[in-house]
């Protein structure tokens, strides 16, 4: 125990307490400041008087900061006690979120695994695309080669067109000249017949004249004829000197004509040839154009057969992309979860 002495209104007192002197000085302080305060207010009251007041004072400050002193404890009790219900939430809250934590992390674990599972998918589904994008480039250059080979025959077609259309002019010309020659030798030949015909009746009066010469000849032999007669067979002499040099005209134009027929003939038969060559040439191109027209529908039928497997090759792709995208969308949302649960 201290023992202290302080002094109150210029009185002097011991205290006993247990408290340090520091304390004990320091409420001498507060009396006394209290008791010069009212002494400054009121010059009248005596030493007594102002102890009563200082004392009033301080056990009015005592009441008021014990007032407020149990409203603090008050809500500081009811602060603990909201800490406390707080503390047992978030105890629960965090019950809650381990427990949520440890499904989030085998939810996780889950996740991995069908994450792996759809990258093994995705892994197997880009081999099956990339399969798919060579045969397409496969069929591509196959299609391309097609084309290519269409166009040499679209060529090839055009230029034994133009040829069948020179071999058909050629063969229109050939028949018109054919035509023309037949013509000519049916012409020739009614004209031969004619010649033929004169050159007989020719002959017919040479054989006659020839019997009136030689019945003239055989009566100047026994000349039992006139004077006259004489005139008469010089007359008759110079108009068989006449039709001789006419016979001989003819028989030289006769055989004109026939080298003229046997050219003719000739160039029939030259022109016969001639066709029957072309016509086995045409023929040969109209065979070899059946089967540049059956290659050809040939290959625009594996064209077709082509251009369908495309087809279907290109709807497998896009049905191959719609896949992947939506393989995609899936594991973004995976990912997106996985990432939430890791957050918390």
């Amino acid at each position: 125990m201290n023992k202290v002495e302080i002094v109150i209104g210029e009185k002097k007192y011991n205290v006993k307490t247990d408290e340090s002197p520091e304390y004990v000085k320091k409420i001498e302080s507060v009396l006394n400041d209290q008791i010069n305060i009212i002494a400054n207010q009121n010059k009248r009251f005596n030493d007594i008087d102002k102890l009563i007041l200082s004392s009033f004072v301080i056990v009015d400050r005592f009441l008021k900061l014990t007032d407020e002193f149990i409203e603090y404890k008050k809500d500081i009790y009811e602060e603990i006690q909201a800490l406390k219900d707080a503390k047992e939430t978030s105890d629960k809250e965090r019950d809650e979120a381990v427990n949520k934590a440890a499904d989030a992390v085998i939810e996780k674990e889950r996740i991995k695994e069908k994450l792996l599972a759809r990258d093994n998918d995705r892994e197997f589904l880009n081999s099956q695309i990339s399969k798919l994008q060579e045969k397409v480039s496969d069929q591509e250059q196959q299609l391309l080669k097609s084309e290519m080979l269409i166009n040499e025959l679209k060529l090839k077609n055009e230029e034994l067109r133009e040829e069948n259309e020179e071999l058909s002019k050629e063969r229109e010309n050939f028949t018109k000249e054919i035509n023309f020659m037949n013509n000519t030798k049916a012409s020739l030949n009614g004209r031969i017949s004619k010649l033929q015909l004169r050159l007989n009746e020719k002959e017919q009066e040479i054989i006659k004249l020839d019997k009136t010469v030689q019945e003239l000849k055989s009566a100047l032999e026994d000349k039992s004829l006139t004077g006259s007669k004489d005139k008469d067979i010089d007359n008759l002499i110079n108009k068989i000197d006449l039709l001789q040099n006419k016979l001989k005209e003819t028989v030289e134009a006769l055989a004109a004509k026939d080298k003229l027929i046997n050219e003719l003939k000739n160039n029939v038969e030259v022109l016969k040839v001639k066709f029957e060559s072309v016509n086995d040439e045409k023929e040969r191109y109209l065979e070899e154009l059946l089967m540049v027209n059956s290659d050809k529908e040939s290959i625009i039928s594996s064209i077709n057969q082509l251009q369908e497997k495309l087809s279907k090759k290109e709807a497998e792709n896009f049905q191959s992309r719609l896949e992947i995208d939506r393989l995609k969308k899936e594991n973004a949302e995976l990912m997106e979860l996985l990432e939430e649960a890791t957050a918390k």
